[in-house]
């Protein structure tokens, strides 16, 4: 039987060794520490260098802050991601302004016409209203500065401040009449959530009463944007909706959380969009059923303006057969930014950290040549504009969007899609509507519109260069009648004017600056196309 008390000898070495093995740790530590740190230093090295010598011998006087500004912004343009950017110091309360839905100001939407600021309408709530502007007013003077000649972005400037200060505005009224109105400064929650016109200070949200058709227009995505959603849609729950128009057109994303909850709205089940970052790892999210969730028929309404969160709203809907996208393909923004502040109040950094990806697994980015990015409309539901036509649409749009004490309401028909195609001249919600009115009533959806796919963005961008040789030569002829009047002298040679080469650099005709309208005549496509665009009217 073994002995228990025997044990094998031990050597032993006393306690120096721990020690000296975590000094020599610890050193090894500081050494690689500080070698990154002398590289990272060493980086440095050129700009310091180039920015003593230019400080120091440049002839002119250098400006340091826009030296640092154009060095952080070059570092970033070679990402060759237009969504990374630094916002310096004298920015951020733009940005804040954008990220957040809110300001501090007197609340209303402003326009520029004929070198006067105008008031499209006061805001609900705002203290422009409480002072009496009115839609229609035109601001002749801000705090004692005349307003003509001024950009919409000056007159801003003048408007924002402090909360709690005054400001007076001399205002000319639609009746003639003017008069000075102090108004105090507060903090103004922009609304994202719209409707189709003015119902005293809030929103109409129906379209079509009778078939129960309502409509909701998302103009971005801010905190705020879920508590309006939810506002907006216990108005139509109220007055019985069986269907909605979301109408995300020209809505450039906000808030990845503002997406989601939206999203979770409309959706029981499923997946509504997942990240990435660069090394395939990040996170998921998937819808809930919850008592709020509205399960009824939607016609999103989307465009080339539709970016970011729109489109996860967009393809989330669509991806889990929730709703038919009705319009033109998307953007293609399917990037996730972080803000960043820098220490110090330096700025901001905004920076992609991540992708998006669709339901299906697809990302909506739009890089190089991809032919497939965003979120296309479902088939028969294509219905393409050009930015003219848009244009249109919000001037029509606003005749029934201010405010106003119901005396002058207009008389609007929006439960007819003859009348919002000739009024408003917007065939897209005309359409939304139709195909909603088909739904509610004989459960099938009516194609309104043309197919997705290549062709049909093809033709889009098409429409597009096409609209923008318009501009150009008309800019082209104004120039060249501006520089005859000019010269008098007949100085400039009749024959100056404009080479037209082929793809190859070969020339195919001379323009003389008196006929330069011809330019387009000259500028032949290949065959290939002339099919496509032969289907295309010259807006």
């Amino acid at each position: 039987m073994p002995n228990s008390d025997h044990q094998r000898p031990i050597t032993r070495f006393g306690s120096w060794p721990v020690p000296v093995l975590c000094g020599l740790l610890a050193i090894q530590i500081l050494v690689t520490i500080g070698a990154g740190r002398r590289d990272d230093l060493t980086w440095f090295d050129p700009l310091v260098d180039v920015r003593a010598m230019v400080l120091e011998d440049f002839v002119g006087e250098p400006d340091p802050a826009k030296m640092q500004e154009a060095a952080i912004s070059a570092m970033l343009e070679t990402l060759d991601d237009p969504y990374t950017v630094w916002i310096p110091p004298r920015l951020e309360k733009d940005f804040d302004k954008q990220m957040r839905g809110s300001y501090v100001g007197i609340g209303a939407e402003i326009e520029v016409v004929d070198e006067r600021l105008r008031i499209i309408s006061p805001l609900e709530d705002s203290p422009s209203l409480d002072a009496g502007v009115r839609a229609g007013d035109v601001v002749l003077d801000i705090d004692g500065t005349d307003t003509l000649g001024l950009s919409s972005q000056e007159c801003i400037d003048l408007l924002i401040g402090i909360e709690g200060t005054p400001v007076t505005l001399q205002v000319r009224h639609v009746d003639g009449t003017e008069e000075f109105l102090a108004i105090v400064r507060r903090r103004i929650e922009t609304r994202s959530v719209k409707g189709l016109r003015r119902a005293g200070e809030g929103w109409d949200h129906m379209l079509d009463p009778d078939k129960g058709i309502g409509y909701i227009r998302l103009t971005q995505f801010t905190e705020r944007t879920i508590e309006e959603m939810r506002e907006a849609l216990d108005t139509l729950d109220a007055a019985g909706t069986k269907a909605i128009v979301l109408d995300l057109r020209f809505n450039g994303g906000g808030t990845l959380d503002g997406a989601i909850d939206v999203s979770d709205l409309f959706l029981d089940r499923g997946v509504i969009v997942s990240v990435r970052d660069r090394d395939g790892d990040g996170r998921k999210w998937t819808a809930s059923a919850d008592a709020d969730d509205h399960l009824i028929p939607i016609v999103v309404l989307v465009n080339d303006g539709s970016a970011s969160a729109s489109e996860i709203v967009a393809g989330a809907l669509q991806d889990n057969d929730r709703a038919k996208i009705l319009g033109e393909r998307s953007f293609g923004k399917g990037s996730v930014q972080e803000v960043r502040p820098l220490p110090d109040d330096r700025g901001t950094l905004k920076m992609t950290t991540a992708r998006y990806y669709l339901p299906n697994g697809r990302n909506l980015d739009r890089r190089g040549d991809a032919e497939v990015w965003g979120v296309d409309p479902d088939p028969g539901f294509v219905i393409d504009l050009d930015n003219k036509e848009y244009a249109q649409i919000v001037e029509n749009r606003r005749r029934y969007e201010p405010i106003n004490d119901g005396t002058d309401r207009l008389e609007a028909r929006f439960d007819d899609p003859d009348w919002i195609e000739q009024e408003i001249a917007d065939p897209q919600l005309a359409a939304a509507l139709r195909t909603l009115q088909s739904k509610v009533t004989t459960g099938e959806w009516l194609m309104v519109g043309g197919d997705p796919g290549s062709d049909a963005v093809l033709d889009s961008e098409l429409r597009d260069q096409i609209a923008y040789r318009t501009r150009l030569l008309d800019e082209l002829t104004k120039t060249t009648t501006r520089i005859a009047e000019l010269d008098e002298s007949g100085a400039v040679e009749a024959s100056a004017g404009f080479e037209i080469r082929d793809e190859r650099g070969n020339v195919i005709g001379h323009v003389p600056d008196t006929e330069a309208d011809r330019i387009g005549e000259l500028l032949g496509r290949p065959a290939k196309a002339e099919g496509r665009e032969a289907e295309v009217a010259e807006p």
